[in-house]
């Protein structure tokens, strides 16, 4: 059994979500809700893996370990149901970093990159960065959750070379079910797209949902897939930057690994370590992870529909993220982001999504339930002084 109610100190650890340059310090320090990363322990294995590699106290240039691509081979088979051969796998530090060199070894300056908003900021910062064209297809809301508009985004497939998106979607959580990856899928092969597919949040789907990989669907699907992927989400090892790449197809393996190498983005040790060790040793950490998240979930959510009706929380089916309409608070973009750390705590802002989103926020709720309990009640007592 693991506890996830433990309260674990981040202060002065180097945490990104808890630096003080981000949430004050005393009686003025905001309780972080933004990035997203856990606040729980590492598995213990993962723990020990990495004191026996810095019991080495050696750090020389170093190769992957032997038996990491078959860890992440095994983890996809059995989380996820997705065959797939060691050899696919490439390790890259981070995600980001995957998804910007996937932009530059697949596409040409001023091609088109078609992407689904609200999305994950670097998605459209990556290719607006490397010179690339961004081809927006706005996701629309429909009987309360969002679903993708397929006739816009056949449209603008015309015009692309890839589809990039992260399923589960970040931020508004959503899990494509099968029958929308497959018409996703048939568009991009009628039109000769690639698809990148950003799955760092595959592990972590609710009631009962089975994660789906898009290259998992079918070989000819699986041949213009490249499959983006890590345990940092899962295992509370996002700060060790190591994430693996399953791309089926040798000659796109070897155009990605060639623009890797160009941009010398390979991981490090340590953070292969704890991926050998994560997806190895953490069916068991990753079940009761899932269950204590749920449980988290559905508290959130009950909160805001009983006790906050003014804030509407849209149900996330995956990903530990809750994104929040905040448009019946009547504030601005910079006013909501005000409201929020008067009141307390620090969201992520719905203005860096690429979307018509100024109102809305991000909360994550992946933090021991007294951390939530008592973020919401701060919000709660905000929303009454505005009232």
């Amino acid at each position: 059994m693991y506890n996830f109610d433990e309260i674990i100190d981040r202060r002065g650890k180097n945490s990104a979500k808890w630096d003080d340059r981000f949430i004050g310090t005393g009686k003025e320090e905001l309780l972080p809700f933004w990035v997203a990363d856990t606040d729980f322990a590492a598995p213990k294995e993962v723990q020990e893996a990495l004191r026996a590699c810095v019991e080495h106290n050696l750090y020389g240039y170093s190769l992957p370990p032997k038996g990491c691509a078959g860890a992440v081979a095994k983890w996809q088979k059995k989380r996820h149901g997705f065959l797939i051969k060691e050899e696919w796998v490439e390790f890259t530090a981070g995600i980001d970093s995957a998804l910007s060199a996937a932009v530059c070894a697949f596409t040409q300056p001023g091609e088109g990159i078609l992407i689904q908003t609200p999305v994950y900021s670097p998605f459209f910062e990556t290719i607006e960065q490397n010179g690339r064209k961004v081809l927006e297809n706005p996701m629309i809301i429909k009987d309360g959750k969002y679903v993708p508009d397929f006739d816009d985004f056949e449209k603008k497939a015309q015009n692309a070379r890839v589809w990039m998106f992260c399923n589960p979607q970040n931020p508004t959580g959503r899990c494509f079910t099968k029958e929308e990856l497959e018409r996703f899928a048939g568009i991009c092969l009628k039109n000769d797209m690639l698809m990148v597919s950003d799955e760092i949040h595959g592990d972590i789907v609710f009631d009962g949902r089975i994660h789906i990989p898009m290259a998992s669907l079918s070989d000819k699907i699986c041949a213009k897939t490249v499959t983006c992927t890590s345990p940092s989400k899962t295992f509370s090892v996002a700060g060790l930057a190591a994430s693996a790449i399953i791309i089926g197809d040798e000659k796109l393996r070897n155009r990605f690994r060639a623009e890797k190498e160009k941009r010398c983005i390979n991981t490090g040790i340590p953070g292969l370590t704890a991926m050998e060790a994560a997806y190895t040793f953490g069916d068991g950490y990753a079940d009761e992870l899932l269950s204590y998240l749920q449980k988290n979930r559905d508290y959130a959510l009950n909160y805001f529909k009983e006790r906050i009706p003014k804030i509407h929380a849209f149900v996330p089916e995956g990903t530990f993220l809750l994104w929040l309409d905040c448009t019946s608070l009547m504030l601005s973009g910079r006013q909501l982001e005000t409201f929020f750390t008067s009141s307390g705590v620090k969201l992520s802002m719905g203005s860096a999504y690429k979307d018509k989103t100024e109102t809305y926020a991000r909360m994550n709720f992946a933090c021991p339930k007294a951390l939530l309990k008592e973020g919401l009640s701060r919000i709660e007592k905000g929303v009454l002084r505005q009232i």
